[in-house]
């Protein structure tokens, strides 16, 4: 089949995202979830459900079946996320009117595997911004012998710090008497498949992060967590550090994937205090048992 030329523009989804994803969340982690529940009785959205606006968006659009009825050789239950550029510009209340507009804006190979790129913006009741992001997929796990690299498509703008919307940021103060290689150390919690399953219960078209046996057959040794499920901790860290709504306000997140988190495994998020000026900027760091699970930088704006 030929495939579209690209930008293609993705239908755009208007609705409200259900309440229960963002509790789902909190629940999934743990005791480590306080900061996120914290948002939930103020009535707004938790920023780990904010990430995964783009992937939303792609749940939401109309499947062309293949003839055969089979699922394509080598694919994955719903994709492997490896980089995310989002920014928040404003809080979502729960049960918010939304639409999510958003476009596939480039495909590319890579060492033998198939990566797609959507870039999406959401807006609220009265049309203002609340999220941005630019979203890079695994689209094919496991390599494909002989593909070449190749790259369709251009990602003409990426989302960037909010500076305007840092106005409005309750912890904009504290964030101001911070200084460079101050850290944020997010403890060492515990992954178990039991906060997976509670995550994604309210969906069930990606197995490979609840089903053992999905996981084997993608040559996985166990389920592996959601890319934003992993990021949650790290930024429940700097939540239970700074204030409930410090990411809220304009924070720019470029987050990459570079390892996978398995069910039953600790990680240890951290994050470092690169300079504060009119923004504060931090490296970001989640290391897993075995391997670095997530690499990235944030910012926030004061």
């Amino acid at each position: 089949m030929v495939q579209p030329t690209l930008p293609q523009p993705l239908q755009t989804f208007r609705g409200v995202i259900p309440e229960q994803m963002s509790i789902a969340a909190a629940e999934a982690m743990g005791d480590w979830g306080a900061p996120a529940r914290e948002l939930i009785e103020k009535g707004l959205v938790p920023p780990d459900v904010l990430t995964g606006m783009t992937l939303h968006l792609l749940a939401t659009q109309p499947r062309r079946p293949r003839e055969d009825g089979a699922k394509a050789k080598g694919a994955i239950e719903g994709g492997v996320w490896v980089r995310e550029q989002v920014t928040y510009h404003a809080p979502m209340n729960l049960g918010e009117e939304i639409s999510i507009a958003g476009a596939s804006v480039q495909r590319f190979s890579r060492r033998g595997r198939r990566y797609g790129v959507n870039t999406s913006e959401t807006r609220g009741e009265a049309g203002q911004l609340l999220v941005s992001s630019c979203t890079t997929g695994l689209l094919q796990y496991r390599k494909e012998s002989g593909l070449a690299d190749e790259i369709e498509g251009e990602i003409v703008a990426t989302p960037v710090v909010d500076l305007a919307a840092g106005a409005a940021n309750p912890s904009a103060a504290r964030l101001r008497r911070l200084a460079a290689h101050d850290r944020v150390d997010g403890g060492e919690p515990l992954v178990t498949l039991e906060m997976m399953r509670t995550r994604d219960a309210h969906r069930d078209d990606n197995p490979i992060h609840t089903d053992p046996a999905v996981a084997a057959r993608e040559g996985l040794a166990a389920p592996i967590a959601g890319g934003s499920h992993v990021l949650a901790f790290l930024q429940a860290a700097l939540m239970a550090e700074w204030g409930a709504e410090v990411l809220l306000h304009g924070a720019h997140f470029d987050v990459q994937w570079k390892g996978q988190t398995y069910a039953g495994a600790r990680i240890r998020p951290r994050a470092t205090v690169v300079s504060v000026g009119d923004a504060l900027e931090l490296d970001l760091e989640i290391q897993g048992e075995e391997r670095t699970a997530l690499v990235g930088r944030a910012v926030i704006p004061l």
